[in-house]
């Protein structure tokens, strides 16, 4: 008899059960975005010039990449100011 019982424990014990975990999922939902995987690290462009036309404001920002051109972008209006510091932008 305490054979039997043992063997059955022991089945118990070593037989898969499947059960609904409860807690936090990692996988990602569907029809979401894992954030983990959207990490992208842009290069940065760091103010040259600001030059100052009628009715416009131009800056030129030079890209921590050897050999790009500097990049020059127009504000479109007179009262705003180039940053120091800005992710470059795409071609």
């Amino acid at each position: 008899m305490k054979k039997n019982l043992s063997v059955l424990i022991l089945l118990i014990f070593l037989s898969p059960v499947e059960t609904e975990s409860v807690g936090r999922k990692y996988a990602p939902e569907e029809g979401t975005f894992d954030r983990r995987k959207r990490i992208v690290i842009q290069p940065i462009c760091r103010l040259v010039k600001e030059t100052i036309v009628p009715g416009d404001v131009v800056c030129e920002y030079k890209s921590q990449k050897r050999g790009e051109k500097n990049k020059e972008i127009y504000l479109g209006a007179p009262g705003n100011t180039c940053q120091k510091q800005i992710t470059c932008p795409k071609k």
